[in-house]
């Protein structure tokens, strides 16, 4: 008798136990976040994220990925510049996904979501919808609209009324271009960072807000991690499926950096100044030149990508205020005796001095690597308006 209370007890609780289990997870499903390491190339340089579910039920582990792109497309190219490249959500297997990220040595981490059985089925049914061909294409953006910026959307607006909150982790006063940096330093990507730098707007020094500061994979994990509803903590546990294993980016020695380069251009330009003889002045006229037509080319691009493009990004340029497209006129009229030449000369030399108050007070708004080049202007362009044989 005893034995069989004993066992009626035992199956009580297993059914209990049960019963208890699958009210606390009816989906039978598990959502997690994947971040992958940074990898070496331009592409992969801010790494990778994406949503693993894993449903039990229908013994699916499925990787859905917000930053895949058709790199086949034959008018990729141009509508990469002209930011209408199409990214779209895309499904993979979880040891398919695995094995392309072990191949290159980087490395891969779970975060497992503590979510209800209904946020959970709703973030499947979201993502079932979102990967039909007529609705999975979205035109990417750099900063606000990316792979990093779609998980996090759908992590902490799928319940609304009673959502997650990260907390503030980022430094007060904390911009896009900081962030951007710090993976393009690590990366020992100079060359990168002068690109990056020119082509971004003055939207990418603003303020980020806590939502905002999740544009990048890593700083996504890193608001997850901290997220929490009441006392219960969005992530349930994490793992590390692969270590990062990239070796160390090569430093460029200093003579091949924007800096030296740029120093080196300022030099010939700025030297002649300080001699006469017609064998100079026709070097310094060359000199001349090539800076106000690399200037005024750059300026050309600059407005391209601001109002030919749909790169939300690259608006309001601020180096634009030195790269002035009306620099191709000048540097074709500098042996020409103008008076608008002359004021212009004058007027451009004292904005570019003026310019670099508000950006040695607010480093990273222009790149270092330019400041030779923008002094050499500032001091030609002086030196041309004071010129009356030229000017």
């Amino acid at each position: 008798m005893r034995i069989l209370k004993a066992f009626f007890i035992f199956w009580l609780v297993l059914l209990t136990a049960g019963t208890s289990h699958a009210a606390t997870d009816s989906s039978r499903l598990q959502i997690s976040l994947i971040t992958c390491a940074p990898g070496a190339e331009l592409y992969s340089v801010f790494g990778h994220t994406a949503l693993r579910i894993v449903d039990s039920a229908a013994n699916t582990d499925i990787i859905y990925n917000y930053g895949t792109f058709n790199f086949d497309d034959p008018d990729f190219y141009s509508k990469f510049v002209r930011g209408k490249l199409m990214y779209f959500l895309s499904q993979q297997s979880f040891p398919d996904f695995l094995y392309e990220y072990a191949y290159f040595k980087r490395g891969v981490k779970e975060q497992v979501l503590q979510l209800s059985p209904i946020e959970k089925k709703e973030i499947q049914l979201s993502l079932f919808e979102n990967v039909r061909e007529e609705n999975r294409y979205y035109k990417y953006d750099f900063l606000y609209d990316n792979c990093a910026t779609r998980l996090r959307d759908i992590i902490f607006k799928t319940n609304k009324d009673n959502a997650f909150e990260p907390k503030a982790f980022a430094e007060n006063g904390t911009t896009f271009r900081d962030y951007l940096h710090n993976y393009l330093s690590r990366a020992e990507m100079q060359w990168t960072t002068l690109g990056i730098d020119l082509l971004l707007g003055i939207g990418a020094d603003k303020t980020m807000t806590t939502a905002e500061c999740m544009f990048l994979p890593d700083y996504l994990a890193q608001g997850v991690s901290i997220a929490i509803k009441g006392s219960v903590k969005l992530v349930e546990r994490d793992q590390v499926h692969l270590p990062n294993a990239q070796d160390l980016p090569i430093k460029l020695p200093f003579w091949q950096t924007p800096l030296f380069f740029f120093s080196f251009l300022a030099f010939l330009v700025v030297l002649p100044s300080f001699f006469r003889s017609k064998a100079i002045a026709s070097f310094q006229s060359i000199m001349d030149r090539i800076i106000f037509v690399l200037s005024g080319l750059l300026g050309l691009l600059l407005l391209y990508m601001w109002f030919g493009t749909d790169h939300q990004s690259f608006a309001s340029n601020l180096n634009l205020v030195w790269a002035m497209p009306i620099n191709l006129l000048v540097a074709f009229s500098i042996k020409r005796s103008r008076k608008w030449l002359k004021t212009y000369l004058r007027y451009y030399s004292l904005l570019l001095l003026l310019m670099m108050i508000p950006v040695l007070l607010q480093p990273g708004i222009i790149n270092v690597g330019l400041f030779p080049l923008i002094l050499a202007l500032s001091f030609r362009s002086w030196m041309l308006s004071r010129d009356e044989k030229k000017c």
